[in-house]
């Protein structure tokens, strides 16, 4: 695994999105009346609901790709290189490997409490999960490759296994005996799949035939031939004989068994060779998923037989080449790949991933029996979408490899729109760009010419053009945020200010080398522009001058993107490098290389997120900005502080951090390394720094709200009935005064009574209640802290027992010792609303009794009642103050 060196850059990994499946067949599991569908997308694996399709659990990154996938019960088997690893709910928990051996493993299948797996080295490896250790091994000789294994119902402890000479054997794998070796089918075994009915097996060969043979007798039963490699065989096991096989191709095929017949074919069910397809136990859903990462449910629910697709979840199958933001919280990404597919991804929810519609293209191809590719629209080479008036009308504007029509789509909709913007000269499309409105849409074409077209009619309003226009192919257009200003770029050296209104050019700017992107940041009004001399060129629009220049790529700029602020520039290189440069310094503040060359990047509109797309891979890659969340330090980097290792691309489970080399930190203004001991400090608290600080408790308010209330709960909460009584009574055994019950004599004071005869209690201490105990030792050591975090673990009702159950004695002691830890908390001026709180009940409680009470406790009182107005005056002197600051503002106009 790639490991970045540079963990403290500006951006780190997050996750990756778009990836549903890859090429190793899906591993399907029935718990009662709910199915589990684990997938693997590469070096990691997605748990689906198999009902709603719902993403349940992402497994980690591991570090070579996962070759087979099994699972039973809430474990997950992934073979990994010569390994197996197990995890429990996507968490790894052991791993599995055979001794002495190096040989990479596949095809995984489980019986009981064995796993099994093929090694690359032509041997059946066996482990025991619950003894978590190896089994054992069948070896098999160079006259019989294996190529499959399963093992038929009802067969105890046996194990059939195909092989690339066409030829099926049978083993004990208690024994390890071979017990049976079939003859030759005539053409290599690919697959090998249980039937509904005993002693039958499906085989498919690699020729395109499907063999159904009873083992038992050793006799074939039926066979059917199909186009290509048979790739999956499963049955429908809800009363219907109907056995589907799928290709190489992408097709599925529809056998009815009992008429022997082919009964149809899903021409183009997936776009690449088709590796799972399973009926549900019992219920005409038929599953299927292929390399193109996609899983699709067909429902089999017609009256003339045929499925209809019910579920999906896809991405692309060809890597994406251009991304893009689409609305103002950056939860949605547009997406073109070279699959002819536009497609929108949610960042927050997995399930709202959609392939905008191209139209009725299933019908179509079955009408005249095509690929369903061959009727999409071309390769989108660039796109522009706008947020404003998505409700209103379409707004999406694509063009097309070698199409001179550009097209309009509807995101609400997820489909394609009304219109078609051809342009006049009939010149191919190169570039589209919409108004910041939302009313209008830009076409460039491959001979310069510019035209503008009404989103809402379609109708063409005005064309920039001339001779003084564009004599090259227009790479990028854009608009200012008042419809004043059209701005274009081309092959032909020169950006372009084109009057919105009447066409007119106003000015140009040339350039030394060929202008391949260009973004503009409508609040500052700058425009960068990437030219084929590696340069970045910042313009300033009001003077038409450069104000900055980037140097720094080695290789051809393929993206570029500028944040919400207009501070950063973002640029993507065929070097392998992402660069970060800061517009007020012209610095460049961060950059990473990674090993797959970046073809697009985008920045979220709020800053949270980097979305990069890459060569050979079809999911989209999401880095977070530590800059929001963490103090970054932004200064000059060099390439060598940047660039010596290569970075790891986000996993779709998110990134692990542990796997990380951790560096110290750096103190933003000092840039000095900040030593670990402080790092790993306690963290002071407030009343730790300010002496003459009140501070609030951190319990809920609940807790002291319902505290002032407690009267009007119990009034409300009364019960309408009396409690009748028991038909017989329970025996009770005395119980403590307080809110936890407590037995009245314990075993010791039982043992002390009957030696010395008496039954006197002497100790009369046993009235009081825990809270008169914590006073009193208050008391004695001067420290009434232990009393409220004692109070602090009651509920409002538990503190109302306590302070009632307070004994009463001649000199109402625990009443002082009450008020003595009030004065106690007060002083702290810690837990200021609870410590009042405590005082309002013990004053609604006890009031009566104070009245009457001595000397000494009307001198508490007379203590309590300056401290609280010491702390009043100084908080209501503080809210004064603030007070008038805020009126004063407002008054001032601020």
């Amino acid at each position: 695994m790639v490991v970045s060196s540079k963990k403290q850059g500006m951006f780190t990994p997050f996750r990756a999105l778009g990836y549903v499946t890859a090429d190793v067949p899906l591993s399907i599991q029935a718990r009662g009346q709910a199915h589990f569908i684990t997938s693997s997308i590469g070096d990691s694996f997605q748990i689906f609901d198999g009902d709603k399709m719902r993403l349940l659990f992402v497994g980690p990154k591991l570090e070579s790709p996962i070759t087979s996938i099994a699972s039973f019960k809430d474990l997950t088997f992934a073979s990994s290189g010569s390994e197996i690893i197990v995890f429990n709910r996507a968490k790894e928990s052991y791993r599995l490997s055979a001794p002495d051996s190096s040989a990479a493993i596949s095809n995984l299948f489980v019986l009981g409490n064995l796993v099994f797996g093929l090694g690359d080295d032509n041997a059946l490896r066996i482990w025991d999960f619950f003894e978590r250790g190896f089994h054992n091994e069948i070896s098999f000789s160079s006259k019989f490759t294996v190529t499959a294994a399963m093992h038929p119902s009802t067969y105890l402890n046996k194990v059939l296994v195909g092989s690339q000479q066409g030829t099926m054997q049978l083993w004990n794998i208690l024994s390890m005996k071979l017990i049976y070796e079939f003859k030759s089918f005539g053409s290599p075994i690919v697959t090998l799949e249980q039937s509904p009915s005993i002693d039958v097996i499906a085989i498919g060969l690699l020729d395109g035939s499907t063999v159904l043979y009873n083992i038992k007798v050793d006799k074939e039963i039926l066979r059917f031939r199909q186009e290509g490699k048979v790739t999956a065989i499963t049955f429908r096991t809800d009363g219907q004989p109907i056995m589907a096989t799928a290709n190489m191709y992408g097709d599925v095929s529809l056998w009815d068994l009992e008429e022997r017949r082919l009964m149809h074919v899903m021409k183009g069910a997936h776009d690449a060779a088709v590796h799972t397809c399973m009926f549900y136990n019992g219920m005409p859903i038929l599953v299927t998923a292929s390399s193109d990462n996609s899983i699709k449910q067909w429902l089999f629910d017609s009256l003339d037989g045929l499925p209809r697709l019910l579920k999906l979840r896809s991405g692309h199958h060809k890597p994406p080449t251009g991304i893009r933001h689409y609305d103002d919280d950056g939860r949605t990404i547009l997406s073109a790949g070279q699959d002819q597919a536009l497609r929108s991804f949610s960042i927050i929810r997995d399930a709202q991933n959609v392939e905008l519609s191209q139209g009725s293209l299933e019908k179509k191809a079955k009408k005249i029996n095509m690929h369903i590719d061959a009727l999409k629209l071309p390769q989108i080479v660039q796109f522009a979408a706008n947020q404003a008036k998505e409700k209103e009308w379409d707004n999406v504007l694509t063009c097309h490899m070698n199409q001179s029509v550009a097209r309009t789509w509807n995101h609400q909709r997820k489909a394609i729109g009304r219109f078609s913007f051809a342009t006049q000269d009939g010149s191919a499309v190169k570039s589209v760009a919409l108004s910041v409105c939302g009313n209008y849409g830009f076409i460039g074409s491959s001979k310069g010419r510019i035209e503008r077209f009404n989103m809402q009619s379609g109708l063409l309003r005005m064309t920039y053009a001339g001779q003084n226009g564009h004599t090259k192919a227009v790479t990028a257009i854009t608009s200012d945020g008042v419809n004043r200003l059209v701005i274009s770029s081309s092959l032909d050296q020169t950006v372009k200010f084109w009057d919105f209104n009447n066409g007119k050019l106003l000015e140009t700017i040339r350039f030394d080398t060929a202008i391949s992107h260009m973004v503009f940041h409508n609040d500052s009004s700058l425009l960068a522009v990437a030219t084929d001399d590696l340069c970045i060129r910042v313009v300033d629009i009001e003077t038409k001058k450069v104000v900055r220049e980037f140097w720094g790529h080695h290789n051809r700029i393929t993206d570029m993107a500028v944040s919400r602020d207009g501070r950063w520039i973002v640029s993507s290189s065929l070097d392998g490098t992402i660069r970060t440069w800061d517009l007020p310094t012209g610095y460049l503040i961060d950059g990473f290389r990674v090993a797959d060359i970046p073809t697009s990047v985008s920045l979220s509109p709020t800053g949270d997120f980097l979305a990069t797309t890459h060569v050979n891979h079809v999911g989209i890659f999401l880095w977070a900005n530590r800059s929001q969340y963490e103090n970054v330090p932004v200064r000059r980097l060099d390439d060598e502080d940047l660039f010596a290792t290569a970075a790891a691309l986000p996993a779709s489970g998110g990134h692990e951090q542990d796997a990380v080399p951790e560096e110290p930190e750096t103190d933003a203004e000092t840039d000095m390394v900040v030593a670990d001991e402080d790092k790993d400090a306690k963290m002071q608290t407030p009343q730790d720094l300010v002496d003459d600080m009140i501070t609030l408790s951190t319990l809920p308010k609940s807790r002291w709200q319902n505290l002032l209330s407690l009267e009007a709960i119990k009034k409300r909460n009364k019960p309408i009935e009396a409690p009748k009584a028991p038909a017989q009574a329970p025996f009770f055994l005395p119980t403590l005064p307080g809110a936890v019950p407590k037995f009245a004599v314990s075993d010791d004071a039982a043992n002390d009574a009957g030696k010395d005869g008496s039954r006197i209690f002497k100790n009369l201490d046993v009235d009081m209640n825990e809270l008169a105990r914590l006073l009193k030792s208050g008391n004695e050591s001067g420290d009434y802290s232990l009393v409220m975090e004692y109070l602090k673990t009651l509920s409002p009702s538990a503190v109302d027992v306590e302070i009632r159950m307070l004994p009463m004695d001649a000199g109402q002691t625990h009443l002082c010792h009450f008020l003595e830890y009030v004065v106690y908390a007060l002083d702290s001026q810690r837990d200021f609303e609870l410590v009042h709180a405590y005082l309002n009940v013990f004053l609604k409680i006890h009031g009566d009794v104070i009245q009457a009470g001595g000397e000494r406790l009307r001198e508490a009182l007379t203590t309590v009642q300056q401290r609280a107005e010491g702390a009043w005056g100084r908080l209501e002197t503080k809210l004064q103050y603030a007070l008038c600051v805020v009126d004063f503002a407002r008054g001032a106009g601020f």
